[in-house]
């Protein structure tokens, strides 16, 4: 009697034996052995009718070749369960939703308006969550036809939501159902999401660089808070393509299209389950491990300096490190698709970009001027005036900073001058066309980052009834800025009497 094992093996021999001549059967207990003879010339397309008829059955089929002999390993697949597309459309929409949050965020920013107004939300979504998403999409979706093109069962695109970040999105990822059945397949597949996105990201970048040319917006004044981009090569070859004037704020859609370029090269580092790595397996075979050890190593350097690659660095491992080989390791790659792999490498060094997003921290801070050396800061000041008259003197206070901050101006250490019948107070306080607010005891003012303010200090010796001495006070200036804590800094007068 043959039980229902036995049945399995002598079916799956059969089907082997229908391409392949089967010389042994091994059975272990992870996977039944089919020692077979090929034909180098007809084996490829042999294997890949084989795969097409086991797999969708639930066998998986590997071939391989150990001490001389071609072997198909077989092993039955446990029953999968997988998302409903359900998950993709709910995921798909709330990415939606952050992305437009997002967009909101950098149209506010670009057109000085609220971010929570219309104008806001419509225009950010229109110029920076529709490239954005359509970019990640075409990548994704190059992934899945040309998966179906070689029969490999994967999932539509899952996109994640990212609230509250800068992108509102990590991403999106599609997932691979059957195993890969060759290595033209593990490139073809691998590589056909970043060619794709990179497609899409070009046109995208030169519409934002046409719309900055056409429209330029000038860099705010107060940048702290804010992140600087790095340039790739390839955005610096793009730009070179559109006049656009110095210091320009980065237009919502060529933002969307750096972050293109950004997330091709990251695709492309041929590290562990990354597109870079399914290419990497293809071309270097086993030997693939070597780059992805590398490239992990180089990204937790990296991280160093920017910790973003860390936490990437991080994801690949707990995704693994090391590629799974595909079903048919034996079979070469053609002239085609190493080319195909040398164009991937290139892409990969024009778009890196080793610290992409650089915070720029807020700095708050002002200094005390001469009206009479403007940029040169000073912590005191010399003045006289004659006994029985009074002047005006007149300083600059500079926002050294960069954000915007608010200054509060006091005068301390004047009992004694008062005792003396020496009358010390503010003037005129004067910030461009503007004047300052409070009172003339407590006078306070903003000022935008470099932006100056002229202070009058009046000196009153008219009432003045000692000999002539040299008398001092001081001069604070309470600095708050944006999303700094609040600091003193302090002038020292140093005020003769003759």
């Amino acid at each position: 009697m043959f039980t229902e094992a036995d049945k399995e093996i002598e079916y799956v021999r059969g089907v082997i034996a229908t391409r392949f001549p089967v010389y042994e059967t091994r059975v272990t207990p992870q996977a039944v052995q089919f020692l077979v003879t090929v034909d180098l010339a007809t084996m490829e397309a042999k294997f890949e009718d084989l795969r097409k008829e086991l797999v969708p059955k639930n066998y998986i089929p590997m071939l391989t070749r150990e001490g001389g002999e071609h072997t198909i390993l077989v092993q039955r697949r446990p029953p999968q369960r997988f998302l409903g597309s359900q998950v993709n459309l709910l995921l798909f929409i709330l990415t939606i939703g952050t992305t437009m949050w997002a967009g909101a965020v950098y149209w506010s920013g670009y057109n000085n308006v609220d971010w929570l107004s219309l104008e806001a939300w419509a225009m950010g979504s229109l110029t920076f969550t529709l490239p954005l998403l359509a970019i990640l999409g075409i990548h994704e979706m190059g992934h899945y036809i040309v998966a179906k093109r070689y029969h490999v069962q994967a999932s539509l695109p899952f996109f994640l939501p990212a609230p509250g970040t800068l992108l509102g999105t990590f991403g999106a990822m599609i997932s691979m159902r059957d195993p890969m059945p060759n290595r033209k397949a593990l490139l073809d597949i691998g590589a056909s999401g970043p060619v794709l996105g990179l497609l899409t990201a070009i046109p995208v970048t030169l519409l934002g660089f046409f719309l900055m040319s056409a429209d330029p917006r000038p860099i705010p004044v107060n940048t702290g808070g804010g992140f600087a981009i790095d340039i790739p090569l390839l955005y610096r070859i793009l730009a070179a393509f559109m006049p656009i004037p110095q210091n320009t704020l980065l237009h919502p859609t060529a933002f969307a299209g750096w972050v293109g370029l950004f997330v091709t090269a990251l695709n492309l580092l041929p590290a562990g389950q990354l597109d870079g790595g399914h290419v990497a397996r293809a071309v270097l075979g086993e030997r693939g491990k070597y780059a992805s050890w590398a490239f992990l190593g180089f990204m937790f350097f990296l991280g160093i300096f920017y910790f973003g690659w860390f936490i990437i660095a991080i994801f690949i491992l707990l995704l693994g490190a090391r590629h799974p080989p595909p079903l048919n390791d034996l079979s070469r790659l053609d002239g085609k698709r190493y080319l195909l792999a040398g164009g991937a490498a290139a892409v990969l060094l024009l778009s890196f970009v080793a610290i992409p997003l650089v915070p720029i921290a807020p700095v708050s801070g002002v200094q005390f001027e001469m009206t009479s050396a403007p940029g040169t800061a000073v912590s005191s000041i010399n003045a006289t005036v004659v006994n029985h008259t009074s002047q005006s003197y007149a300083l600059l206070i500079r926002n050294v900073g960069n954000v915007r901050t608010n200054v509060s101006l006091t005068l301390e250490g004047l009992s004694n001058l008062q005792n003396a019948n020496l009358n010390i107070s503010f003037g005129i306080i004067s910030i461009g066309n503007t004047s300052a607010n409070g009172t003339a005891t407590a006078p306070w003012f903003y000022l935008d980052s470099n932006e100056t303010a002229t202070v009058n200090v009046l000196l009153d010796a008219r009432g003045y009834t000692f000999p002539p001495a040299l008398w001092s006070f001081t001069l604070k200036a309470h600095v708050l800025g944006e999303g700094v804590a609040a600091a003193d800094q302090i002038l020292s007068f140093n005020l003769r009497v003759s």
